[in-house]
């Protein structure tokens, strides 16, 4: 039988491929090679999701599944085999992951402390420290070296090393925007997903919208979100690296990765005319 699919989720999904639609502008990509991109998605997930129990997926059943020509289902399948493995968080992103995730590390606020560059016995840790803690096969002066190059620490004259939380993805960095937009968007999409189709628990996906303000009300209300997501986002941290240890430290298997986020967003509003009022 037929699905007959609600037109309220078309015109959702049609809402959401706008943005994906401008970004492939921006970046060169035309309607040919995102809709490549779409039927390697649809095969992939058939592929993996979609298998009847007890039987082996065939290249018919996904074709049937998703209207992607036979021929192509196999290309498809074959394509996605010989790519790269999924790119893994980086050292960089670990180390600023256990700063923020360290009490002792962090001031009153829950902002992050200057460490020495090396262990001192005035200081709880030291960057160096951090660095051994993550890895023997990079030495902490190259990964210190990465991290100034990257804009997100800060060295200064006296030894001190500086975390700026407010560039932890530097501008000009296109790679690293790339695979954090990828994951971002990717892990929020799921996660709706999920809850779109019933899926028991519900994920949490909350946000709060409002028409009918002014640039300065944006202003003022982006900067309280911005206070209001970096406490949520180093308790979450905080609790996540802490579990993390205990498990390294007890030997216990951890199969089970999460993502949290935030975001913020504004553009104007249409302006409406206003009605006349007047009877006639």
């Amino acid at each position: 039988m037929p699905i007959e699919t609600p037109s309220s989720v078309i015109t959702a999904i049609e809402h959401c491929l706008k943005p994906i639609a401008r970004l492939c502008i921006h970046f060169g990509i035309n309607h040919r090679e995102l809709s490549e991109m779409l039927k390697a998605a649809f095969v992939t997930i058939a592929e993996d999701e979609f298998k009847v129990k007890g039987k082996s997926q065939t290249d018919s059943r996904i074709a049937l599944l998703t209207g992607v020509h036979r021929k192509d289902v196999r290309r498809l399948l074959d394509e996605e085999q010989q790519k790269a493995p999924p790119r893994k968080q980086s050292l960089v992103a670990n180390l600023i992951a256990l700063w923020l995730g360290t009490p002792e590390l962090l001031d009153s606020d829950g902002n992050p402390l200057p460490l020495p560059r090396n262990p001192s016995n005035e200081y709880p840790s030291s960057f160096t420290a951090l660095a051994e803690t993550l890895t023997n096969d990079i030495h902490p002066r190259a990964l210190l070296d990465e991290c100034i190059n990257r804009g997100v620490v800060r060295l200064t004259k006296d030894e001190m090393v500086h975390l700026i939380t407010e560039s932890l993805i530097p501008a000009d960095d296109i790679d690293e925007k790339a695979h954090f937009f990828g994951e971002t968007i990717h892990s929020h999409i799921a996660a709706a997903e999920h809850n779109l189709n019933g899926g028991v628990p519900a994920f949490l996906d909350r946000f709060v919208w409002h028409e009918g303000l002014t640039e300065a009300d944006v202003k003022v209300i982006a900067a309280a979100a911005n206070k209001a997501a970096m406490t949520a986002l180093k308790q979450v941290n905080n609790q996540a690296v802490n579990y993390k240890q205990q498990h390294y430290n007890e030997g216990t298997p951890a199969e089970f990765k999460i993502h949290f986020g935030t975001f913020f967003y504004s553009s104007r509003s249409p302006v409406s005319k206003p009605q006349d009022d007047t009877s006639s």
